[in-house]
């Protein structure tokens, strides 16, 4: 079966209606979705992935309203999703509709992407839809269409053509399910953001630990993830450079970070300020951390494409958008 790759926003609301599974872009990444009112559509998205069944999946809402229909939202929910929402924010919510997916929870991972076309799909599928990031289970999640088509285009029904995410990493979650909020994935919406609309705010020690003896309330907290086939080795600054002085000579290495800088090693020349992979596509200079996080999972799968096996990432800058970039290296780098 070959995907029908498509921007009729009707035509792909009906395939939802449907029972199929499309894949879609947010601003965040790539998701693989399907209508969370059906339980055997949401199960073959887990196989299609290839993803553990107790990994719950993020159902993406067109509104406010439409959230409040099926959640408790409460004056809190609404504050954060009247704040920071439509954008790369996802709620753990106590559930109203005990008939959507996942029946076995009594809370629901819930979001309202940015795209106003996409809200419009949702909206016109009846929502809301259930969607993972579109990668295989622990691999990098996807942020080009190019790399969408290789791995489900034979294999999902459909995939929406429209704006490729530019966030690239998954949203920042909170549970708003027990005694008192907590981060549980940080992501572009950051903690000190978070913090001047719910003070009490808990905020674990370690983003990256893991409880195997619960279930998860949100993705991208129990299992590896965001790792590509390559190791991943976070550097900071001095030892990116030296590595990339020292090792620049070994084909299979390769360096996603700050600090280049014009170096001669055998009539190789890198460019400071290139800006795409481009005939070094095993360097990839960034200017922000925000161009850091929307240019990482692209440049992991360019990287395992070309056969690398040594990926050395230069620790975050210090500020905004170091939160979450930081957490998906961290997750990358785990054996």
């Amino acid at each position: 079966m070959k995907a029908l790759i498509s921007s009729d926003v009707r035509l792909l609301a009906n395939l939802i209606q449907e029972g199929k599974v499309v894949v879609f872009p947010t601003e965040t990444v790539y998701g693989i979705g399907a209508s969370t009112k059906l339980e055997a559509s949401c199960l073959r998205v887990y196989e299609i992935k290839g993803r553990p069944k107790d990994n719950p999946l993020i159902a993406h809402f067109h509104s406010i309203e439409s959230v409040a229909g099926a959640c408790a939202l409460g004056e809190i929910g609404r504050k954060l999703l009247e704040k920071f929402s439509p954008g790369p924010l996802t709620l753990i919510l106590p559930k109203k509709d005990k008939f959507l997916f996942p029946k076995d929870l009594d809370t629901l991972a819930v979001r309202i992407p940015r795209n106003p076309v996409i809200r419009e799909w949702i909206e016109l599928s009846g929502g809301p839809i259930s969607a993972p990031s579109a990668n295989l289970s622990g691999r990098p999640s996807l942020t080009k269409l190019t790399d969408v088509v290789r791995y489900f285009g034979e294999t999902v029904d459909a995939i929406f053509q429209a704006e490729e995410p530019s966030f690239g990493i998954e949203s920042t979650v909170v549970s708003l399910f027990g005694d008192r909020p907590t981060l549980l994935r940080p992501g572009s919406i950051e903690s000190e953001e978070l913090l001047t609309v719910i003070p009490d705010l808990l905020i674990p020690d370690s983003f990256s630990k893991k409880n195997t003896s619960i279930v998860p309330l949100s993705p991208g907290t129990k299992y590896k993830h965001y790792a590509p086939t390559a190791k991943v080795t976070l550097l900071s600054s001095e030892e990116f450079s030296f590595s990339l002085k020292t090792t620049i000579q070994l084909e299979t290495n390769a360096w996603i970070g700050f600090s280049f800088e014009e170096i001669d090693s055998g009539g190789l020349k890198i460019a400071t300020k290139e800006k795409s992979f481009g005939e070094y596509s095993r360097i990839c200079s960034v200017s922000s951390n925000e161009d850091y996080a929307s240019k990482l999972y692209a440049f992991f799968e360019v990287c395992d494409q070309m056969g690398m096996k040594d990926i050395f990432c230069e620790v975050p800058r210090p500020g905004k958008g170091e939160e979450g970039l930081r957490n998906r290296l961290e997750k990358a780098k785990e054996s």
